[in-house]
């Protein structure tokens, strides 16, 4: 059976007052993250397998925001085996219970300082023209490592998406300064 039924954490809304701690999703994660992916506006859906996966295989290089047992946001990324200096960064999302408050560049830089992300110096994602958030939040990471974005088509709307999804743009920034990063942990 294929029913989808939301996960019992998200049926009420998580309260605004507690705070937000970061930590690595774990297979438990997954159906919330799911979920949190399925309430954006930009993200597009995987399956609740994908989820799953991603919470266990990436979870080094991946990061949750929980508001008690709450998942509020999240980053998924990896390190591409043909790039060890790179982070990929697949998806962005925050709840809008914890939207306008720097969550998605905090989260971020948690998974940068990370030992994982040790040899990182490039993070790269894709984005669509028109997700002004994530490309803000992109733009602030280089700013604030004094660094530049090369942007260019890595998925064109005819070639690999057959007209059904609009052309995604790699931005690449770097190279990262470590010492910028591992200050905004202190």
């Amino acid at each position: 059976m294929t029913t989808f039924q939301e996960a019992p954490a998200l049926q009420e809304r998580p309260d605004p007052r507690q705070s937000i701690q970061l930590r690595p999703p774990t297979s438990e994660d997954g159906a919330p993250v799911h979920n949190l992916i399925r309430k954006s506006a930009f993200l597009d859906d995987n399956s609740l397998y994908c989820y799953l996966a991603i919470c266990t295989h990436f979870s080094q290089t991946s990061v949750v925001a929980t508001m008690g047992e709450d998942i509020v946001g999240l980053v998924t990324a990896y390190i591409p085996p043909e790039q060890p200096d790179t982070l990929f960064v697949w998806q962005v999302a925050v709840d809008t219970v914890a939207q306008k408050q720097g969550l998605a560049g905090r989260m971020l830089n948690a998974i940068l300082a990370a030992d994982a992300c040790k040899a990182v110096k490039f993070v790269e994602t894709t984005v669509t023209s028109d997700n002004a958030a994530s490309r803000a939040m992109f733009a602030s990471l280089a700013r604030r490592n004094d660094c530049g974005i090369d942007e260019s088509v890595m998925f064109d709307r005819q070639t690999h998406f057959l007209n059904l999804h609009d052309t995604e743009y790699k931005l690449r920034i770097g190279p990262l300064s470590k010492d910028t990063l591992d200050g905004e942990q202190k």
